[in-house]
């Protein structure tokens, strides 16, 4: 892989992790939110909705790691 690609390659991986991020954060707020009102099971339902997302992120960025560290092409 030529520095170039690398590059978008790394680019959009943080931008991927951005938008997964972001969509977190959303489902956080109506954790938070049922949490706040009382319904706790609903929360933890919700909130249950962030593994797949944490997982993604934490995937992703490997991904970003191992493709820009020096001496890989």
């Amino acid at each position: 892989m030529d520095a170039n690609s690398q590059d978008t390659t790394v680019k959009t991986s943080l931008a991927l992790v951005r938008a997964k991020l972001e969509m977190g954060l959303r489902i956080a707020k109506a954790a938070e939110g049922c949490s706040g009102s009382g319904r706790t099971g609903k929360a933890i339902e919700v909130a249950r909705g962030l593994e797949e997302i944490v997982s993604d992120v934490n995937t992703l960025l490997n991904a970003a790691s191992i493709i820009s560290r020096p001496g890989k092409s």
